[in-house]
């Protein structure tokens, strides 16, 4: 009778797919990878007892017991998904005793993975749905916090207090009406510090939604703007059309101080900007001008003493101020330019 070694017990509890690697995995089928045919036979223990020999079931010959047939070829069994590429090669070489157990535990941890995820979502979502609900019912009570305001100080039951002498005249002739009116001025102050730690927290929130705003829109700028990227050069180009670029357009200092803390918004109809927009048009036709150029005629020939044509002076100076920005590319070029196209 063969005496098979059974395998090794092995941790029912879901373990995460990445742990189930190929060198982490031995003491889950290190017994499965040995054949029964290489298990230790165990050795019967010697006995002098003849009644025990006797009794002792007969060892049957080779070959009389008719054989098991084998299983079909059973489909394969895929690796775990988290598995690498080389971890999921190196599985197809395993035991299917070893698969199949590498499996369920894969599908287990799965399992509970993805109902944790899904805990976490609806937890999630009501946690969402709470806040939202808050904020909407802060920002109804904020509203009305005006009116309430307003209702404690000109429509409430002590409308006709309104100096000092008054309030003397109710003390001494109702003292009850007095103590109700010292009620309501509590009232009012309370509602009056609520108004004032709402616009407090307005401002903070109106404060970081512009620095982001900010930080958002110079990262975007920074892409089309080389320059930006570099600290030296953007604290300089700044610099330059705070001060010499825009105030020729109107702009004061403390306009744009409003308009870089966010205080002041401008208008895309403001007159100064559509004259920058104008400008940048004008920029836009230059450099399309470049890349498709006329070719330019031969200038006429000049008997000595003779005048030059109308204009010829204009057309020498914008063409060498073009061809001066084409090698630049500086602004202050560009500002030479736009101030000849006007004056001609």
């Amino acid at each position: 009778m063969t005496d098979q070694t059974s395998a090794p017990a092995v941790d029912s509890t879901p373990a995460p797919a990445n742990d189930l690697t190929p060198h982490d995995l031995g003491n889950i089928f290190a017994e499965a990878r040995q054949k029964p045919d290489d298990a230790p036979e165990t050795a019967a223990p010697e006995t002098d007892s003849a009644p025990e020999a006797e009794s002792a079931a007969p060892v049957e010959e080779p070959g009389s017991k008719t054989e098991e047939a084998e299983p079909a070829d059973l489909p394969p069994i895929e690796p775990p998904r988290s598995w690498t590429k080389e971890e999921k090669e190196e599985f197809k070489s395993y035991p299917r005793e070893a698969q199949e157990k590498i499996s369920k535990a894969a599908t287990r941890y799965e399992s509970e993975f993805r109902r944790s995820q899904n805990e976490i979502a609806e937890t999630r979502k009501a946690v969402e749905a709470e806040r939202e609900a808050a904020e909407k019912a802060r920002k109804e009570y904020e509203a009305k916090l005006p009116t309430l305001m307003q209702t404690l100080q000109e429509a409430g039951p002590f409308s006709d207090i309104r100096s000092m002498a008054d309030v003397e005249k109710l003390q001494q002739e109702d003292p009850f009406r007095f103590q109700a009116f010292q009620l309501h001025q509590w009232k009012l102050q309370a509602a009056q510090a609520e108004q004032a730690e709402v616009k407090s927290r307005q401002e903070q929130e109106q404060r970081t939604k512009w620095a982001e705003h900010v930080q958002k829109e110079s990262a975007l700028a920074a892409e089309h703007i080389p320059e930006l990227a570099d600290k030296e050069k953007a604290a300089a180009l700044t610099s330059r059309v705070a001060n010499e670029i825009l105030p020729d357009y109107g702009f004061t200092q403390s306009e744009l101080n409003a308009l870089a803390n966010g205080s002041e918004k401008l208008s895309i109809f403001d007159h100064r900007l559509q004259r920058l927009l104008a400008t940048a048009v004008k920029y836009a036709d230059i450099q399309k001008a470049k890349v498709v150029a006329a070719p330019k005629p031969a200038p006429a020939v000049q008997r000595p003493g003779t005048s030059k044509p109308q204009g010829a002076a204009q057309s020498e100076t914008y063409t060498k101020l073009s061809a001066q920005l084409e090698r630049s590319g500086d602004p202050k070029d560009l500002g030479a330019l736009i101030g000849h196209l006007r004056r001609a």
